[in-house]
């Protein structure tokens, strides 16, 4: 029973397509699952598919036939027959999942049915067959499709690569004879002749060889057929390929453009290294991309076999074993560098048993053995010595291009091992570099303690010195050296007296060991070097001690020791080259630590050469713990100067220092003014820093008293302020308005506008608009911050809540008083000169009734003319002119005080223009009256009279917000309307001549002279040509009464043309462009515009009001309930918004009770406030872990290295900042955010 399981699974799982399992390719796929196949009908084994089957599988396949034939019988009937053995009977066979379903005649698409595919069908079935080397099979296949040769399987494989790999001579006949691709590329980009060379295909080989396929393809790896079979060392296909040398290119370069010879070299294949040279002639003398020859790479490699075939090859040429061994690569080395850079001994005996010297030098001038010292290889140096004993002395002093010798190498990379055999081999033990170093201060500098013991022990010079003067002490402390060990090997090799000597020796900046050891922090090396006896107050060339260094970068401990030495308090105040003691120092650096060290121990407080003490210098940089510590202990520094009158406030905001300002006027320090009459907040807008600015005006106490700040330079901060820095005013404009801290829809709920910002009450200087300096003393201007900020185009700082309700006080004080009388005024005026006209004009129908038709036309006119001026003076014309006459008086009064008050200013105005040709031609039009005679300029002025004073009511009313945006549009308009029409007049010009010389000669009136031909063809610019009647009937005469006629009519229809669409089309439509441009530009400073009218409306009223009357009205601040009835819009108030519209909208002010706080600010303020926190809990645990360690007796390495910044990271000093010394150009420190905050200070 076992056995006939055993035969049932073996008949589910046999393949009816499978020939030999055993041998099936893995690479090669076997079945590929498609969406469906086509079966045939008739399944047909040909011999010589089963040519490879052994009898085991005929034995298997026998009894599966035996058991499928009693299945058969066994099974019930599905009612349809089938042959024995059919494919149908063997797809009952097979499980549900892998049937066979066969297509029905019609031919369905293979997609209508899943299945599986049949080996025999299989694309890929060509590639194993091609692998097998069944030649029929193969053709049989290729002759079905021949485009199957191109199939490639996973790898990118075709059949001729699959042939190529299994040495398939009859296959790759066979494509070639079919014209295959025998130069294919698989996904590693290898061709079948890669394949056959990497299967050691030899026949395979020797055919693509005879066939002539490309030896040159190379593959991803670069490599040709050549480099592949050498880098795998198939000699027996190198030979093979030997018998095709003219095919092969031996001189082609792979990777780096290496040969195969080069390859050979570098896997030390030295019986392809023969071969390549004997039968493929190539050539050892070939570098590649990089320089290199074979010889080098196989010497570098430790190619030792191949060295020598390469040396052999040079004998067998009549080149000596020494020329060949001293070939120089691309970098100057010979093989001899490259064997001691691969640091095989066995190549370097090869090289030197060859003939190679060691002494020879490369393109740096350096030996094998400068390399084998710096590599620390004793083993290959020993070998180079022993075996050329008479190069040993010339390579010991041999200098390389930086004049080192190999000892310097050796110390250089702490090889104490070699520097003992090289001293000992007879080296010089104190040689020169280019920089003056011994291999001892080479040692010292790189770090080399044990070199520098093994030098001291075999008798170094201690006290040589490089180019900078500085000995192996200054050295060994510069680097942490353990000082204690150097001491003591010095004292034994040579004695006490030797050590001291180097103690306070200076370098060629003045610096002693002790001036380095306080520099870099080593805290053992000063401990030892003071135990020794250092000179602690030695002074460097800057006249700086040990102390000035340890202040300097903030060697807390080293301060310390130096404090507790025997001359400690001597030199507690010593000062430098500049004035600067040790607290100057370290307060300008702000390491608090070290101050407040230094005032424990009785630092006293000097000025340095420019008159500073060190609270100076901590507000210079900006250092608020060093500058509270300081005043802590020493208030009296706050308001102290220095030379030039500078206080510390001056000095922090030079250097744009805001923390540091916002400190010291916390402290209250005084608002002092220097030598140059100039205060803290003068440097600010000078240099504009808008971070110290914003520090002074937003502080929380002292703002107002930095805004009241005068000096000849900047007499107004506020107008400085708005000229150079409008943001830093906006935030003093938050400042300015106070909410109470209470709901904001509770009654009680009051905003507090402040106006000290905005208001000036004493003489100033005029300032420019560029830069805000002060020009020349004049008197005051009425509300100077908001003209400022009209002049320089400050629409957010017009728009600011402050400024529109401090508008809206002067409005409300005095502006819609003043500004509504004048207008009711005018109205009156405007009435009486209508009144004044209308009854001149109401008398001409009453007399003109008299028949006058029996008069000719000249008769007729000259009546008609009488009769107008026959007008009758009645009682309301007398009071007419009176009302207009008085009218006039008073305001020619003003307007004499106006160009009193203006100067030529005045008569730039063309508002004013039009004011004094409408008060004149009214004069014209009354004064008659009074004589009872009228005459006809009487008549054009009262036409010119009524014109104007209609259209100065227009501009009257651009001073209301409803009306007046339109009265600006229209004005804009107007101005650039005539702009145009002063530049095109040219044309009008033109062509009003020349429909004068063409059209006044055919008695046409309207171009009959030359000034009535130009009105003319300024009206056809509106369209007016009068095409019919100027043009048309003249031509044609159609009547016989038409007088007029065309005498050039081509020519006028010519001009006639280009008038049309010069001036009509293109003029016209340029003009509507302009004036639609002009609207959009409006619109968007509507704003500006609104606003600078109502500036413009209130300067001009206060310069006519009275002081004492403004001083009455005026407000300093301003307190409003939003919401409280009482506070809501009256009566009066209510028409106005509804007719003209308030010229203060309450969008600004929405904004200032809508407005949310900036809670970014606050958040940052508070991370701000929790780093510091953390930043002194690590500090106090750091002390606390130091203590314990302490306790402990552990020894670490950052014991030995103080506290403090490092030299490199610390800036140089450039000197100190003089009055004007702060750079003309400085980069803003930040983009200030705060800029935006409502009522923030730093």
């Amino acid at each position: 029973m076992p056995n006939l399981m055993h035969l049932l699974q073996t008949a589910r799982s046999w393949r009816i397509d499978t020939e030999d399992p055993q041998r099936l390719s893995p690479s090669t796929p076997i079945i590929t699952v498609l969406p469906s196949v086509e079966v045939p009908e008739k399944t047909t084994i040909y011999p010589d598919e089963v040519k490879c089957e052994t009898s085991q599988d005929r034995t298997r396949r026998d009894t599966l036939n035996w058991l499928m034939s009693s299945l058969r019988s066994i099974l019930p009937s599905s009612g349809h027959k089938s042959a024995s053995g059919s494919p149908s009977e063997l797809q009952n066979m097979l499980p549900s999942s892998v049937k066979v379903h066969r297509l029905s005649n019609a031919g369905k698409p293979p997609e209508d049915n899943g299945g599986i595919c049949l080996m025999t069908e299989s694309p890929f079935r060509i590639l194993r067959v091609a692998e097998c080397g069944n030649l029929e099979t193969f053709q049989r296949l290729y002759f079905a499709d021949p485009t199957r040769l191109s199939i490639k399987d996973s790898r990118g494989r075709t059949a001729a690569h699959q042939a190529a790999a299994k040495n398939r001579i009859t296959i790759l006949q066979f494509i070639l004879s079919q014209g295959g691709d025998l130069n294919n590329q698989d996904n590693a980009g290898n061709t079948p002749l890669h394949v056959a060379v990497e299967h050691e295909s030899l026949d395979a080989v020797d055919f693509l060889l005879q066939a002539g396929v490309k030896t040159n393809i190379l593959n991803d790896k670069k490599q040709a057929a050549i480099h592949l079979v050498t880098e795998l060392n198939k000699v027996s296909v190198l030979e093979v390929m030997g018998k095709h040398k003219d095919k092969i290119d031996i001189l082609q370069g792979g990777e780096h453009g290496r040969t195969a010879l080069h390859i050979a070299a570098i896997y030390d294949h030295e019986e392809c290294a023969r071969i390549l040279i004997s039968v493929f002639d190539a050539c050892p003398r070939r570098p590649c991309n990089n320089g290199y020859y074979p010889i080098h790479e196989a010497a570098k490699n430790a190619s030792s076999k191949t060295l020598e075939i390469f040396l052999q090859w040079g004998e067998s040429r009549g080149c000596t074993r020494e020329e060949m061994i001293s070939f120089y690569d691309s970098e100057g080395n010979v093989p001899l560098h490259s064997a001691v850079h691969g640091g095989d001994i066995k190549a370097v005996e090869l090289c030197l048993r060859s003939g190679a010297k060691i002494s020879t030098q490369q393109h740096d001038l350096s030996t094998p053995v400068h390399l084998a010292c710096a590599q620390g290889a004793t083993d290959i140096v020993k070998l180079m010595f022993k075996m050329q004993p008479e190069e040993k002395l010339p390579c010991l002093a041999s200098c390389d291009v930086q004049k080192m010798t190999p000892l310097h190498c050796a110390a250089m990379f702490d090889h104490p091992e070699i520097v003992e055999f090289l001293i000992n081999e007879g080296a010089d033990i104190n040689p020169m570099d280019k920089e003056k170093r011994s291999p001892l201060l080479l040692a010292a500098l790189r770090g080399g303690w044990r070199t520098v013991h093994v030098l001291i022990r075999l008798g170094a010079d201690i006290n040589v010195k490089d180019v900078n003067r500085r000995n192996v002490l200054h050295l060994v402390v510069m680097n942490g050296g353990r000082l204690e060990q150097f001491a003591s090997e010095v004292s034994k090799a040579k004695s006490q007296t030797s050590l001291l000597q180097l103690l306070n020796e200076k370098d060629i900046n003045g610096c002693s060991p002790l001036h380095y050891a306080s520099r870099e922090g080593h805290i053992r090396s000063l401990e030892n070097l003071i135990r020794l006896g250092a000179t602690i107050n030695l002074k460097n060339n800057n006249n700086e001690s040990p102390l000035h260094f340890a202040a300097r970068y903030g060697r807390y401990n080293t301060v310390r020791q130096l404090l507790d030495s025997e001359k400690g308090t001597f030199i507690i105040n010593e000062s430098d080259g500049e004035g600067l003691t040790p607290l100057h120092i370290a307060s300008k650096q702000g390491h608090t630590r070290v101050v407040q060290l230094l005032l424990n121990r009785g630092a006293l407080l000097h000025r340095d050469h420019n008159g500073r003490n060190p609270l100076h210098l901590a507000a210079m940089n900006g250092y608020t713990q060093t500058i509270e510590l300081l005043l802590s202990v020493h208030s009296h520094l706050l308001d102290q100067t220095d030379k030039d009158g500078n206080t510390a406030l001056h000095l922090a905001t030079m250097e744009n220092k805001p923390n540091a300002i916002a400190l010291l006027l916390s402290m209250n320090c005084k608002l002092l003014y220097n030598q140059m009459e100039m205060s803290a907040i003068d440097y600010a807008i000078y240099y504009k820093f808008p971070e110290a600015a914003l520090a002074m005006v937003t502080h929380e106490d002292r703002a107002e008293e930095v805004m009241a700040l005068k000096s000849s330079k900047h007499p107004y901060v506020t107008l400085a302020l708005i000229a150079s820095m409008p943001r830093v005013f906006e935030a003093v404009q938050d400042k300015c308005i106070t909410k109470a801290n209470c709901k904001k829809d509770s009654k009680s709920f009051y905003i507090k506008y402040n106006f000290s910002a905005l208001q000036c009450s004493q003489f100033y200087a005029d300032m420019d608009h560029k830069t805000g300096d002060a020009l020349a003393i004049s008197k005051p201007i009425p509300l100077p911050a908001l003209n400022a900020m009209v002049s320089h185009g400050r629409v957010e700082l017009l728009a600011h809540p402050l400024s529109q309700k401090y508008l809206q006080m002067k409005w409300n004080s005095y502006g819609k008083y003043f500004h509504l009388t004048n207008v009711l005024f005018y109205s009156i005026f405007l009435t009486f000169v209508t009144c004044f006209a209308y009854e001149i004009m109401r008398h001409e129908d009453q007399i003109i009734t008299y028949n006058a038709t029996n008069l000719t036309h000249d008769e007729y006119v000259n009546f008609s003319k009488a009769n107008i001026l026959n007008v009758k003076i009645t009682p309301m014309m007398y009071m007419s002119a009176l009302a207009i006459i008085t009218y006039i008086i008073l305001n020619t009064i003003r307007e004499m005080v106006q160009v009193y008050q203006q100067k030529f200013m005045y008569f730039l105005d063309p508002n004013n223009l039009v004011t004094w040709v409408l008060y004149t031609c009214a004069v014209v039009m009354v004064f008659p009256i009074f004589w009872g005679t009228m005459y006809e300029l009487q008549f054009s002025c009262a036409s010119v009279t009524v014109f104007l004073s209609w259209f100065n009511l227009l501009l009257l009313l651009q001073r209301f917000d409803q009306v007046g945006i339109y009265v600006v549009m229209f004005l804009e308009i107007l101005q650039t309307l005539i702009k145009v029409l002063l530049v095109f007049s040219i044309l009008i010009i033109a062509f009003g001549l020349a429909f004068y010389i063409l059209l006044s000669r055919g008695d046409h009136l309207s171009f009959k002279t030359i000034p009535m031909s130009l009105v003319r063809t300024f009206s056809m610019m509106l369209g007016e040509i009068d095409f019919l009647g100027t043009y048309v009937k003249p031509y044609y005469l159609t009547t016989e009464d038409e007088k007029s006629f065309l005498p050039f009519p081509l020519p006028a229809f010519f001009i006639l043309g280009l008038f049309m669409v010069l001036m009509p089309i293109l003029l016209m439509n340029l003009l509507i462009g302009l004036a639609v441009g002009d609207i959009e530009s409006v619109r968007r400073n509507a704003q500006l515009k609104r606003l600078a009218m109502q500036v413009v409306l209130h300067t001009e009223l206060e310069r006519k009001l009275p002081k004492m009357l403004l001083e009455r009205v005026d407000k300093c601040e301003l307190i409003e309930y939003p919401n409280d009835t009482k506070c809501k819009l009256g009566f009066f108030d209510s028409i106005l918004r509804k007719w003209f519209g308030n010229p203060f909208s309450d969008e600004g002010l929405d904004m200032a009770m809508e407005g949310v706080e900036d809670y970014v600010v606050n958040e940052l303020d508070k991370t701000k406030r929790k780093l510091k926190e953390i930043t002194t809990a690590l500090e106090t645990q750091q002390q606390f872990l130091r203590l314990i360690v302490q306790k402990m007796e552990i020894k670490t390495e950052a014991d030995d290295v103080d506290e403090g910044v490092s030299p490199n990271d610390l800036k140089p000093i450039t000197g100190h900042a003089s009055k004007w010394t702060s750079p003309k150009i400085r980069k803003k420190l930040r983009s200030v955010v705060s800029f935006n905050n409502k009522g923030s200070s730093t």
